[in-house]
C-alpha cells in the first residue's frame, strides 16, 4: 500500500531545525514532603435560614391501601 502523497511547494519551516544532539537524563532520588495542619477539633454549624426560602412542607403519610384493576380489549375483526 503506497504512503500518502504530498503535492510538490515552495513552503519552507523557519527557522530551520536544530540538528538533533545527544542529551542524557540522570533521575535524582528526590523526596517531596507535603505538610498539612488540622485541627484536633472540628465543629461544624449550619445556620437555618429564613422562612422565606423555606417554606413548610406537608408531612410524609403512607397511601391509603387501593385496588388494582386491568382492563384488556379485544379488537373486533
Amino acid at each position: 500500500m503506497p504512503g500518502q502523497l504530498i503535492a510538490p511547494s515552495f513552503e519552507v519551516t523557519l527557522p530551520l531545525p536544530v540538528p538533533a544532539g545527544l542529551t542524557k537524563r540522570v533521575n535524582v532520588c528526590r523526596l517531596k514532603l507535603a505538610v498539612t495542619a488540622r485541627a484536633v477539633l472540628m465543629v461544624t454549624l449550619q445556620v437555618v435560614p429564613g422562612a422565606a426560602s423555606q417554606p413548610l412542607q406537608k408531612a410524609k403519610v403512607e397511601p391509603e391501601a387501593g385496588v388494582a384493576v386491568r382492563v384488556t380489549t379485544v379488537p373486533l375483526l
